[in-house]
């Protein structure tokens, strides 16, 4: 008992120092890398490579080129959509591997029983053993079929996740621009109201206004910094979003840059590029794969071919009498054919499960066309409707300003009250806070429209990089 107490421990040392080793044998990676495969993926689905990570780490004014880069490779979204396509093209090499021969060494140990004048059946050995594949019936070239589709689907999905990406970066990057550009007004107002200020008390002491006007304006003073408060909470609340979604960690300073100039495109079009678009194919892919594991499932109903054999490489020799030793072959080769009757497998009730599941599938793909045809029209739309109302609300805007400068003279010359100065500073105020607002939800639509037409897809990213300050800024 203690010696094979002892053997046993032998065994699980042995076991223990094979599985290290084999662990040891795997590539590793740091925590957060991305595998070069699942690079080189990412660096054609969106058209960001090193050079443009290493641009945007170098800079110190944030472009949503730069943006989007960094969350390229700075998060985790594109690198699991990237592992999901190896993952599929590593079951592509194994589904491929159905029709290769299978070698494997085979080892016995007989222990002799009762003694008897025949020959013993059951004899120590050890031997190669080898299995060919002839005819499989359907389920390993449906397998093939199925993993090629995979590939394809995954590598779409990577696309549209790209697009998709970078529409979420947008959100993020007009957000944080747009909680900038209300903190700026706010100060800017209040400077126009401290003026003010300045202006009352002048004429109260020299008996040309009331003190009830002070307290009027303190009144509007102390709920703008409220405002301003209110402001620049609002303001971290979009830096932490712009973070999250891009990966950058500590300060940053956002440039803002000009927009895409105008589509291609037309309403006409949405038609052609519905079926053009990444989820589209996708989906169109998928009733593919779908179909294949209807072939799956047929597949288990017919008959299989193989060819087997061995060779001997060692064996105990064993005789029939005390003259006459029997010889064993050192090889033996089979044609073996097998004909499914029973199993779990074999029911008609997988192909009715696979069926509809094609079905589904194609259901699936009117949805998704349906969905980006609308989600194409939709953005159109908006971003036509939303540069309409930029230019009204930039007239808005306008009109404002000269009304606070012709109140503000009026007032200077006893013409008007405190109150009308109050009210076109609002006005004014107001009216910036739509006008950047109308703009930067402008560029937001167009971005979301480029990416609902697959216009950055890919290497046409280029066509969001070029550019440098917004024009006016």
């Amino acid at each position: 008992m203690i010696h094979q107490h002892r053997n046993g421990a032998a065994q699980r040392r042995c076991i223990t120092l094979l599985l290290c080793a084999l662990a040891a044998m795997a590539p590793r990676y740091p925590a957060g890398a991305i595998d070069d495969g699942v690079k080189k993926m990412i660096a054609r689905a969106t058209g960001i490579g090193s050079g443009d990570l290493k641009a945007a780490r170098d800079k110190k004014g944030i472009t949503l080129y730069d943006a989007y880069a960094l969350a390229v490779y700075n998060t985790e979204r594109m690198a699991m959509e990237g592992e999901n396509s190896l993952q599929a093209r590593a079951r592509r090499e194994h589904a491929v591997t159905a029709f290769l021969p299978r070698l494997s060494l085979k080892a016995n140990r007989a222990f002799p029983g009762m003694s008897t004048r025949y020959l013993t059946a059951t004899r120590s050995m050890v031997s190669l053993y080898a299995r060919l594949p002839i005819i499989t019936g359907l389920d390993e070239v449906s397998s093939i079929k199925a993993s090629c589709v995979e590939t394809k689907i995954r590598e779409m999905e990577l696309s549209h996740t790209a697009g998709r990406l970078l529409y979420d970066v947008a959100a993020a990057y007009y957000g944080v621009l747009q909680a900038e550009k209300s903190v700026e007004n706010a100060e800017e107002i209040m400077v126009l109201y401290e003026r003010m200020l300045r202006e009352l008390r002048r004429r109260v002491d020299i008996g040309r206004s009331r003190q009830s006007e002070i307290l009027r304006t303190n009144s509007q003073i102390f709920k703008l910094r409220a405002d301003i408060i209110a402001a620049k909470n609002t303001l971290n609340h979009a830096r932490i979003a712009f973070s999250t979604v891009t990966g950058i960690e500590g300060d940053f300073v956002l440039e803002d840059s000009v927009a895409p100039g105008e589509p291609a495109v037309t309403p006409d079009d949405a038609e052609r590029i519905t079926a053009e678009r990444w989820d589209v194919k996708a989906a169109k892919e998928n009733v593919g794969y779908a179909k294949a594991g209807v072939l799956s499932a047929w597949g288990m109903h017919l008959p299989s071919a193989f060819i087997e054999g061995s060779y001997i490489l060692y064996q105990e020799t064993k005789r029939t009498s005390a003259t006459s030793p029997y010889r064993y072959r050192d090889y033996t080769v089979n044609l073996g054919v097998e004909f499914p009757i029973l199993g779990n497998d074999i029911t008609f009730a997988k192909v009715r499960e696979a069926n509809s599941a094609r079905r589904q599938a194609e259901l699936s793909l009117a949805g998704t066309m349906r969905t980006a045809g609308e989600e194409i029209l939709d953005s159109y739309h908006s971003w036509k409707s939303s540069g309409e109302g930029l230019d009204a609300y930039r007239r808005a805007l306008a009109s404002a300003d000269d009304n606070y400068r012709t109140v503000s003279n009026e007032y200077r010359l006893n013409l008007v009250s405190i109150l009308d100065v109050l009210t076109a500073i609002t006005a004014l105020q107001n009216a910036r806070d739509d006008y950047e607002t109308a703009n930067l939800q402008h560029r937001l639509d167009r971005v979301r429209l480029g990416v609902a037409i697959n216009e950055f897809s890919g290497d046409r990213i280029v066509r969001l990089k070029a550019g440098g300050k917004q024009a006016g800024q």
